[in-house]
């Protein structure tokens, strides 16, 4: 059950953390709240490291929330709390995970978002959100992308929901945010 005192904790925790490692796994605690607070979601794992990739969240998800019935069961999460935007390295090496695992969606949760701007003009295949298009177009995987302004702004689980429905959206009209 999603309640906005412990909510507004872990936002805090976020933007509090100062080492690299404290600011991962406040990252990571935040989304696994909030994931965990939807009905038919559930983490299941944390932070799986296996022969050629590590994930920071697995979730399960049971199809009983009317925005994540078209996606897989199995939904890989990774937590990026960076002081950058991330690059498309990394959008790349999720896209690979996904597909390695025959999946077709995860959730890209960066505090600073991701480089590029396919929208307004960027589209050298340069950028994260070029790559973002790129993977879609390509293999059908499908990228969800989250800010830490996006989480400050919620005001109750609905919002994520609608937040994440929207993300979803966009991603066919080739827009992040």
């Amino acid at each position: 059950m999603f309640n906005s005192a412990t909510f507004a904790t872990h936002v805090q925790s976020v933007d509090a953390a100062v080492t690299n490692h404290d600011k991962g796994s406040s990252l990571e605690e935040l989304s696994r709240y909030l994931f965990n607070c939807i009905d038919g979601i559930e983490v299941r794992e944390t932070n799986i490291n296996g022969p050629a990739e590590e994930v920071d969240l697995l979730l399960w998800n049971a199809k009983t929330t009317q925005v994540f019935q078209p996606w897989d069961n199995l939904i890989p999460v990774e937590c990026k709390n960076w002081s950058t935007p991330a690059g498309a390295h990394l959008i790349d090496g999720f896209a690979a995970k996904i597909r390695l695992k025959h999946l077709t969606t995860g959730i890209f949760i960066a505090a600073n978002g991701v480089t590029g701007d396919f929208v307004n003009g960027d589209n050298q295949n340069r950028g994260a959100v070029y790559r973002l298009h790129e993977h879609l177009t390509r293999d059908g995987i499908r990228i969800v992308v989250v800010r830490m302004d996006d989480l400050r702004g919620l005001n109750d689980l609905n919002d994520f929901i609608e937040l994440i429905k929207d993300r979803f959206c966009k991603i066919y009209m080739h827009k992040v945010f």
